[in-house]
């Protein structure tokens, strides 16, 4: 600026370093007032703003909150011309988008997770609603005027622009960024509407929006009705990308979704940007509450243990994203966060874990290779049942009758060779009958003998049921996946152990790759963009020189061959700028730890898996333990009923039927086979693709192994098939 003398309150003012430049004036620190910035109008606004910018010292807002850099105190020239103002300095904060933007957050927030992402929206919230209080309308909502600490404080700058009414003269905000301004007002001129809390509502929303997902922009996704669709028409009909609403729009591919998000979050993003929320939107109280529900939910990932997401979503964000981009989302930094005992650490392996104690729990815990029920024997000292010695009497009946028919027959035979021909004829149809009594064997004996073996059936499916069931199932499976998340320990402790050496030989590509990701499309002048285009380039993850390098941005839609040109041509500068540094930079010390901090947070992830796991399988392997299939008391019971059976049997004299072994039971899964056999019967067990046993049929409806059973109904009622080993779900069968 000029060197001609400046004073606030009859005091001269050192004028030193500028911050910043922008379309209105610069700011600048001063000597002499180091708590105090300086904001000098270009001269052709000096006269338009000066009214404003008095009323709000009158009204002593700054006294009211120290969350915003209100106007303290009036800049004059020596001859008490208004210049400008002074402010309160906002010291060690940086503008949003530094926080939300995934590679510059590692840069200037390297250690914040996504707990401090959702903690900065809750501070935002709360500005905005002391901003309201104060009686000011934002108006002028953007990612450059919200300032974030590192310790998650919130401070808002530009207050000049703010709407503020004082004495019933109306001081507006006649300035606005279209992805912030509410449906209501795009394409309308600011200078002369006055805003409301509601239109700041919208804006707020958009903010907390992008602070939650990674910069991605509400408004921002690909139009299905054919055609790119520009942030500010979308927002103008109203077509959020991630509603559950139809809005025709599809958000960007791998980023967050509304469901990794609180349910009253949700519903808030929901009524800010929906046609029936206009006049009603979600205050900056209701958001508090809603993002403190968002808070509480939040819980590690057991993959990387630099994740937080919360518990309603049905996985982690985080890593999706990190597989479609293949940078890290969050770096873990703050090992402190994640209470990691001393000593933990260590240059070889990275985050050490005790596999020895975990070998020894396995091994101490040995699960058997076969499962065996043998079938007990029954414990009763049984007498033939009513039934039984009901039959047994009408069999005596029987007897008797069976007697005077065999001398009927013998009369009718003696009449037969004596008598004439007449009486012959009745003599032999009397012989006939009586002989049919005789000849007939005792009735009702088969159901004693069917009785018997559906009983035995009964045992056999009994049996294969406790076999498919048993617990060493459920705790073989929690080994093999101990075993696994060893494996997978294992492979990040040798990555561990060869990060400088695989940095070094990709050393140059690392360093342009880092001098890339250090230069910001948001921050660049780029020939053809607009700010509605970074914006859908932040959402669709180009940030960085790096990103629009490796990635084609005519991806975006709105970014079509001219303004890719001019990225490109961007690029090549940012690249052509580029010096490799053959000594170890900062940087690249920076980078080699980037890279052993995330692969220490999936160690953490692995550390808490094996954790539970272990735990699990102490509890599985007891269950098994305390396991015995062979005191069943739904077997017990077909035991005892197949002793009565046999009782019965015995005591009306009939032959005890044999049974046939038990065939294979219901596979428990595709890796795990159990054969079964009854009454000191065996366990087999073998492992690999299923494929019916030799002899065995496949069920003719979905080509499974079958079993062979016994009917307890119908008209084969005691006769054994072959049923589907996927019964009740199949229920195919054969004839034997």
């Amino acid at each position: 600026m000029s060197t001609e003398r400046l004073f606030a309150d009859g005091t001269e003012v050192k004028v030193a370093k500028r911050i910043a430049k922008g379309g209105e004036g610069e700011v600048f620190f001063l000597d002499n007032m180091p708590e105090f910035v300086l904001k000098a109008y270009l001269p052709h606004l000096q006269a338009s703003r000066e009214g404003k910018v008095r009323a709000m010292v009158d009204a002593r807002l700054f006294d009211l909150m120290s969350t915003a850099a209100f106007p303290v105190k009036i800049a004059t020239n020596s001859n008490g011309g208004f210049v400008g103002f002074l402010m309160r300095l906002v010291p060690d904060h940086k503008e949003a988008h530094e926080l939300t933007t995934p590679s510059s957050r590692q840069k200037h927030f390297p250690s914040a997770d996504y707990r401090f992402l959702v903690r900065t929206a809750i501070n935002v919230a709360r500005v905005f609603g002391q901003i309201h209080a104060a009686g000011c309308v934002v108006g002028d909502i953007n990612q450059r005027s919200i300032m974030v600490s590192q310790k998650a404080t919130v401070a808002l700058i530009d207050t000049d622009s703010f709407q503020f009414i004082r004495n019933g003269q109306q001081h507006l905000c006649v300035v606005g960024v279209p992805e912030y301004t509410p449906p209501e007002l795009q394409g309308k001129s600011l200078s002369s509407v006055v805003r409301t809390q509601d239109h700041d509502a919208f804006g707020l929303a958009v903010a907390i929006f992008q602070i939650l997902c990674m910069d991605r922009h509400p408004f921002s996704g690909r139009f299905k009705g054919g055609g790119d669709k520009s942030i500010e028409d979308a927002i103008k009909e109203f077509r959020f990308a991630y509603s559950g609403r139809p809005t025709q729009m599809e958000p960007p591919p791998a980023t967050v979704q509304l469901a990794d998000l609180s349910p009253w979050v949700i519903q808030n993003f929901e009524q800010a940007f929906s046609p029936q929320g206009v006049g009603k939107r979600p205050t900056a109280a209701q958001w508090v509450t809603a993002l403190e529900e968002l808070e509480g939910s939040l819980r590690p990932c057991s993959v990387n243990k630099a994740h937080h997401y919360s518990r309603f979503a049905p996985s982690c964000p985080w890593c999706r994203m990190e597989e479609k981009y293949g940078v890290p989302m969050f770096v873990n930094r703050d090992y402190a966060s994640v209470h990691i005992p001393k000593g933990m650490i260590t240059d070889g392996t990275g985050y050490t874990i005790n596999v020895g104690a975990i070998q020894a729990v396995l091994n101490s815990l040995v699960l058997p290779t076969q499962i065996s029920i043998k079938v007990p024997q029954s414990k009763l000292q049984l007498a033939a049942s009513s039934a039984a010695t009901a039959h047994k009497d009408s069999l005596n009946t029987f007897g008797i009758v069976r007697f005077v028919a065999a001398l009927a027959a013998l009369g009718a035979v003696a009449c037969f060779l004596l008598v004439k021909e007449v009486p012959k004829i009745a003599s032999a149809f009397v012989g006939i009958v009586a002989g049919f009594f005789f000849l007939r064997s005792e009735p009702g004996t088969e159901s004693f003998t069917n009785a018997y073996r559906v009983i035995a059936e009964k045992i056999k499916v009994r049996v294969q049921h406790l076999q498919s069931t048993a617990p060493v199932a459920k705790a073989e499976d929690t080994k093999r996946e101990i075993n696994a998340k060893l494996a997978e320990y294992a492979a990040l402790v040798e990555n561990f152990r060869n990060v400088e050496r695989e940095y070094n030989g990709t050393r140059r590509q690392q360093q342009l790759d880092a001098h890339l990701s250090s230069y910001t499309i948001r921050g660049a002048r780029i020939a053809k963009l607009k700010s509605g285009d970074v914006a859908s380039l932040a959402s669709f993850g180009f940030a960085t020189a790096y990103d629009a390098k490796h990635r084609d941005v005519e991806e975006v839609y709105g970014i079509g061959p001219v303004k890719a040109a001019s990225i490109a041509s961007w690029v090549r500068v940012v690249e052509g700028r580029f010096q490799y540094q053959t000594a170890y930079t900062d940087a690249d010390r920076q980078a080699i730890q980037r890279k052993r901090d995330n692969i220490v947070s999936r160690q953490q992830g692995c550390a808490d898996s094996l954790n539970q796991l272990v735990e699990r399988f102490k509890q599985e392997a007891k269950a098994f333990t305390d396991w015995s299939g062979d005191k069943d008391r739904e077997l017990l019971g077909l035991v005892d009923e197949l002793a009565q059976a046999e009782a019965d049997l015995n005591y009306l004299g009939l032959r005890v039927p044999g049974v046939s072994p038990i065939p294979p039971s219901t596979p428990i899964n595709p890796n795990r086979v159990f054969t079964t056999v009854g009454s000191g019967y065996a366990a087999t067990r073998t492992t690999g693709s299923q494929s019916p046993t030799s002899g065995t049929p496949s069920c003719p409806n979905c080509g499974s192994r079958m079993v062979r059973r016994m009917a307890t109904r119908g008209s084969r009622t005691g006769r054994p098939f072959w049923g589907c080993s996927r019964y009740p779900t199949c229920k195919g069968t054969r004839n034997t």
